[in-house]
């Protein structure tokens, strides 16, 4: 891979011509993968598994994310952003305790969506497309995101059963690990997934290899400047006639001394 030095492109409707993601909307993914890095054809051979290909390709039905949480900084500061979301599915035959379904009547979309609320990863907002639907509430966001916190043990309590369906949503029963067939679909949800973590990766190598370049640029001049300076002193000293108080910085004091 290398770094592209061109000038970026990015997709048609990208979100540097949209308002910035929002937590809770439900966006579609691109197709194609942007990064400050370029990939040759056999990289992405080994970078991206069957599944991400076939999506990539247009071979695979669209992909989903809902906004966990938005860019750090403003859309027009910077080309390359990171925003979180959590990944959906249109394959809603795996609901489980932490795969919950999320009914087209509450997203606005055409089908019903599978809220993975134990797969939430950072991605480049240049790989989102579009937003659809309808944005989602806080008080679904906030239950999604606290059966994935619970999942992962960020939170001691899970929401109750009574309360994910008060908000509509619909939940499975029993853990992944004790449904092979969901532990095998979590497997290939995450090798899907390269789609959105290898152009962040991307990303972080572009950025140490630009601090890198940076730091060695300042050395370089710090350098420069300290041989510049002792340069000087050194042609200083080796003249014994010479007097400091001589030298005129002026043209109206330069004066010649017979």
């Amino acid at each position: 891979m290398r770094i592209n030095y061109s000038e970026y492109r990015f997709p048609q409707g990208s979100t540097l011509n949209q308002q910035p993601p929002q937590p809770g909307e439900i966006w579609e993914v691109n197709r194609s993968v942007y990064s400050p890095l370029e990939f040759s054809p056999q990289e992405q051979q080994h970078l991206f598994p069957d599944s991400a290909r076939r999506f990539l390709a247009g071979n695979a039905p669209p992909r989903y994310v809902m906004i966990v949480k938005e860019p750090e900084s403003p859309v027009a500061a910077e080309e390359w952003q990171v925003v979180s979301v959590m990944v959906l599915s249109l394959n809603t035959d795996f609901l489980s305790s932490v795969d919950l379904l999320i009914p087209a009547t509450l997203s606005g979309v055409r089908q019903d969506l599978l809220a993975q609320t134990w797969h939430v990863l950072p991605m480049l907002t240049c790989n989102l497309s579009h937003p659809i639907g309808k944005r989602l509430s806080r008080e679904i966001y906030d239950v999604l995101l606290n059966v994935g916190d619970y999942y992962h043990g960020l939170i001691d309590q899970p929401p109750s059963a009574s309360e994910i369906e008060l908000c509509g949503l619909k939940i499975g029963k029993g853990l992944p690990e004790q449904k092979p067939e969901i532990q095998v679909f979590h497997q290939q949800e995450e090798a899907w997934s390269s789609v959105l973590n290898v152009p962040v990766a991307a990303y972080n190598v572009y950025l140490k290899t630009m601090n890198l370049t940076s730091a060695i640029v300042e050395d370089a001049v710090q350098i420069e400047q300290e041989l510049i300076e002792s340069g000087a002193n050194f042609w200083v000293q080796s003249q014994p006639n010479f007097h400091r108080e001589n030298w005129r910085t002026s043209g109206e004091d330069r004066a010649v001394k017979k």
